[in-house]
């Protein structure tokens, strides 16, 4: 072998390795590329003060369901749901053929009782003028007497069965209690309506009221004039509030505790807001240590929720925590991140559990 050949051979050599080392530092780098660029924040624990969520509907601060105490058939409904009315408005006439008549009767009799009054009032006068002149016997005197007490009682039972007649008359012909709204129609014009049962329903607008739910564990926590911030989900709105009634007891609302709250909302809210809109009430009470992560960031799978973390190794994690309340866009977790601990907020294209991280 002449030395020709031994320095092309060399050659040869020299570039099949330099080739080599080229593609394993090219494969080393590319095996090095991240998968996905993140942007990371670091779990913080910080006192904050107790959020209290509880749910309800707006209703309206003054509202009736009108009914009768007499059995008759509807003969006229004046109104419709949505209706404006005037406060002594006449709102459902029941038929009262039959109380006219009671009455008409009433008034006949009242006629007999008063004569029959004036006439035994006349006698016990001139009896007992008689009798101090000793002109009339005692038996007389007691006769004029008892007959004349007899005349007064029947002129007064006639009298209350005339007011009974009045008031009857009254619940045939069903008014409007105050100025308001027409929220629900119950009958229809032939129905028989019977004591107790609605009609119709009025509510006077402009004060509004949210009866919320309070669950068992929390409702020790609330006390009167404690002050809320309601949140009107229709409106996308927040409503100043005030607790002004809480009930102690769940037994006779459906096992739920219940707080009343009276709205106070500004001009332009008042004119907005309907009975039947859902509400959330907030209330803030004292501080407590707990961890926030924007809502955005939790991945729900079925029944679990997790975080995307940063691994030791610089890889995404999928950490499986337990949440708690959600107040705007943050969301409590209890359970399953530590203080301190990176957790990805944001990253390009898809991520998935291992993925290599390039953090921004």
């Amino acid at each position: 072998m002449n030395s020709k050949t031994i320095l092309l051979i060399a050659i040869t050599a020299t570039l099949a390795w330099g080739f080599q080392s080229c593609g394993s530092d090219s494969t080393a780098k590319e095996n090095q590329k991240a998968d996905v660029s993140v942007s990371v924040q670091s779990v913080t624990i910080a006192n904050q003060p107790e959020q209290l969520s509880f749910t309800g509907k707006v209703e309206a601060e003054t509202h009736s369901n009108l009914s009768t105490r007499i059995m008759g058939q509807i003969e006229r409904i004046n109104v419709e749901p949505g209706q404006n009315v005037n406060k002594g408005q006449l709102l459902v006439q029941i038929k009262d053929e039959d109380i006219q008549a009671r009455k008409a009767q009433v008034k006949a009799n009242m006629i007999k009782a008063e004569a029959a009054y004036e006439n035994a009032s006349k006698d016990y006068k001139r009896f007992s003028a008689l009798f101090e002149q000793k002109s009339a016997s005692q038996k007389e005197m007691d006769d004029a007497t008892t007959h004349f007490n007899m005349a007064k009682a029947e002129l007064e039972a006639v009298k209350q069965m005339e007011a009974e007649v009045n008031e009857m008359l009254r619940y045939s012909a069903i008014k409007a209690p105050y100025q308001g709204i027409i929220t629900r129609k119950y009958v229809n014009e032939g129905d028989l309506a019977s004591p107790g049962m609605p009609l119709v329903a009025i509510e006077k607008p402009g004060d509004y009221k949210v009866m919320a739910k309070i669950p068992e564990t929390e409702i020790f926590k609330i006390q009167k004039n404690d002050l809320v911030k309601v949140k009107i989900t229709a409106l996308n709105e927040i409503v100043d509030g005030k607790i002004t009634e809480v009930n102690p007891s769940a037994l006779y609302t459906g096992n739920q505790f219940e707080a009343k709250i009276v709205l106070e909302p500004n001009k332009d809210q008042k004119a907005k807001l309907f009975s039947g809109m859902y509400a959330q009430v907030r209330l803030e009470k004292g501080e407590m240590p707990v961890i926030l992560v924007p809502t955005n960031v939790l991945v729900k799978k079925g029944q679990l929720t997790g975080v995307y973390t940063v691994s030791q190794m610089g890889t995404a994690m999928l950490r499986w925590v337990r949440v708690g309340k959600s107040i705007d866009d943050m969301t409590e977790v209890l359970s399953g991140l530590s203080d301190g601990e990176q957790y990805i907020v944001s990253y390009q294209g898809k991520i998935w559990d291992g993925a290599k991280l390039s953090i921004q």
